[in-house]
């Protein structure tokens, strides 16, 4: 069946309902998506026309509550992005074991936590770091707008695709087998609470909610569904709601710099971290409307900077970086790294382009550059090397080399969305507006095929989903509608 008319009228009246109740951003080149959900939801209602539709809407009730089921996206899995579980493991946990030792108590929260695998694998993971026997306290908050998904999470029980990054032996210690699929053990369950919030509102930090005073915030691929201004009040609310010295996690494609100008940004291999200034005031909430609409108590049943340049996202060593209508971040100098032991001579592409790769993620550009051209010399046609090499000439500021070598390697890998979106992104950089919006519909149109890959290896976990988001906000701030 076709979908429902929706005119120019009826498109604004929606897309900004959805914007103010929810953050959505539905622009003019998303306007077939709105109308293809809208169409979906009122069929399932039995509305026949949009006008009534919005009519229904803006009453709320249970055409609303519709809405927010069916238009929200919940795309998760257990220890997604193994970067970031590894950071949490390794620099972010001994930091807060170290700093809570008095106290002897964690606080975590999963913003967005979807259908429940995040703050899962959140409490899973301090299970791990923290034995019973350590008499520490911890607990996992979990919050999402959807109420399904909220469901599916407080049920705890998942099929195959959710463990697609998830180790044998952690499944086989913290699940037990159902029927074919998997459930989490009671335990883990016990130490996670649910509740319903919205992040587009000013409804936290709140002691009365559960989400003052937090240690550490996992927000990943959610920001990238919000418009600029949205953007901003949620990380100003998440500054607000962590303890002096607390975490923030953020996905791949989130934006930056300006962004996250509260934060100490701090470089760990294959990711960026942000974290709450230890002297930070312990209570700064911004003002908090009455009649909070999270309702969380619901337990699953049964300043300086370090490590290198300023934040985003590395994929592959390259970091996401805001559009031109932010103000860039400032770039502090590094000495130059030594020089690397020379290769042998029986080094391949493939040995010399996995060093590279390491190299870009420890934030050791020179000796990058060092594998990535070593890997050209033995394979002058390797694309994702050629890729590498752009980003380390990306990185140093040399954009006309950054964009030549992203060239070459769209051209011999012209499927790579990862080499269209970098040359948008330098085009940004250059001030060449138009030209990076160009790009980013190359890579569009790459990442929205049917059956579409990123393209090139090093993508760290990235779906094709989250890339597109980050090429529509770059345009949307590029002002592109």
């Amino acid at each position: 069946m076709s979908d429902l008319l929706l005119n120019d009228e009826l498109y604004v009246r929606l897309r900004d309902l959805l914007l103010a109740r929810l953050g959505l951003h539905f622009p003019e080149r998303r306007r077939e998506d709105l109308a293809h959900g809208l169409s979906l939801v009122a069929r399932e209602r039995g509305i026949a026309d949009m006008g009534r539709l919005y009519t229904e809407l803006a009453a709320g009730g249970a055409a609303w509550e519709t809405v927010v089921a069916r238009l929200t996206i919940g795309e998760t899995y257990f220890f997604r992005n193994d970067a970031q579980f590894a950071a949490l493991r390794e620099r972010i946990l001994p930091d807060l074991l170290a700093r809570r030792a008095g106290a002897r108590s964690l606080r975590l929260w999963s913003a967005g936590c979807a259908t429940g695998e995040e703050p899962y694998s959140l409490a899973m993971t301090l299970a791990s770091a923290l034995p019973a026997e350590a008499g520490w306290q911890q607990s996992v908050l979990g919050t999402d707008l959807n109420p399904l998904f909220l469901e599916r999470a407080r049920e705890a029980l998942y099929g195959a695709w959710s463990f697609r990054e998830t180790p044998d032996e952690l499944r086989e210690r913290f699940f037990t087998p159902e029927d074919g699929r998997w459930r989490v053990r009671p335990e883990i369950r016990r130490s996670v609470i649910f509740g319903r919030l919205n992040l587009a509102e000013p409804t936290y930090p709140a002691l009365a909610n559960g989400t003052a005073a937090m240690d550490l915030i996992f927000c990943r691929n959610v920001l990238i569904y919000f418009d600029t201004a949205t953007i901003r009040a949620v990380i100003d609310r998440l500054f607000a709601a962590l303890a002096p010295g607390g975490w923030l996690v953020v996905g791949h494609a989130e934006p930056n710099a300006a962004i996250f100008h509260q934060f100490e940004t701090i470089n760990a291999p294959g990711t960026v971290l942000y974290r709450k200034p230890a002297d930070a005031p312990l209570f700064m909430a911004p003002a908090v409307a009455q009649g909070s609409q999270a309702r969380v108590g619901d337990r699953g049943r049964g300043g300086q900077r370090e490590g290198g340049t300023g934040g985003g996202k590395v994929v592959a060593g390259k970091s996401f970086t805001p559009a031109a209508s932010f103000p860039p971040a400032p770039t502090p100098s590094r000495p130059p790294l030594p020089l690397p032991t020379p290769f042998p001579a029986t080094a391949t592409a493939p040995d010399s382009l996995g060093q590279a790769r390491a190299a870009a993620d420890r934030g050791e550009w020179e000796l990058a550059r060092a594998c990535a051209e070593r890997a050209l010399a033995a394979d002058s046609l390797c694309a994702s090397a050629h890729y590498l090499l752009a980003q380390v000439h990306e990185q140093a500021g040399e954009l006309d080399q950054a964009l030549a070598a992203y060239r070459r390697s769209m051209y011999l890998a012209p499927d790579s969305a990862l080499s269209a979106l970098g040359m948008a992104d330098v085009w940004r950089q250059q001030g060449q507006g138009a030209e990076a919006c160009r790009g980013y519909r190359v890579a569009l149109r790459l990442l929205e095929r049917p059956g579409a890959v990123v393209g090139l290896s090093g993508a760290d976990g990235a779906t094709t989903a989250e890339l597109a988001a980050y090429a529509r906000l770059q345009m949307s701030l590029l002002g592109e509608v």
